[in-house]
């Protein structure tokens, strides 16, 4: 583990709480949809299919990020995962300005969050003795 080793209750701690954070990006949008909607000028099919961009992109790259974490470390892809979801939560905030911007940094997103919970859970697993 590169010379550093955590202990089992500190990696479980700190996999929940990051776990707590990533989960807070898929519920922050839906509470500020309806003053996004007015801002944009957005129509409901809009609003629908920028909401749906996060969750598509989620759908279609949790196999392959899952499926990437018995070839590689489950660490690397897991944090890829953060990494991606905190890009695309910071970059919605800081560049979205309507339909197509929003559309692809919730897209981002969701494929961060794919890479989040089920690697998450095999990162705990592989480094955590059950004992």
């Amino acid at each position: 583990m590169g010379g550093q080793i955590i202990s089992a209750g500190r990696l479980v701690a700190v996999v929940c709480g990051a776990q707590i954070l990533v989960q807070l990006g898929a519920a922050y949008r839906p509470a500020l949809l309806p003053d996004m909607m007015r801002r944009w000028t957005l129509s409901n099919s809009e609003a629908g299919w920028i909401t749906s961009a996060f969750y598509a992109a989620y759908m279609v790259s949790v196999p392959v990020l899952v499926t990437l974490t018995d070839r590689i470390d489950a660490k690397r892809v897991y944090l890829f995962g953060v990494g991606a979801t905190v890009v695309g939560h910071l970059l919605f905030g800081l560049l979205a300005d309507g339909f197509w911007s929003a559309l692809s940094l919730r897209a981002l997103a969701g494929l961060g969050w794919a890479g989040t919970y089920m690697t998450g859970l095999k990162l705990l697993a592989d480094q955590v003795d059950a004992r």
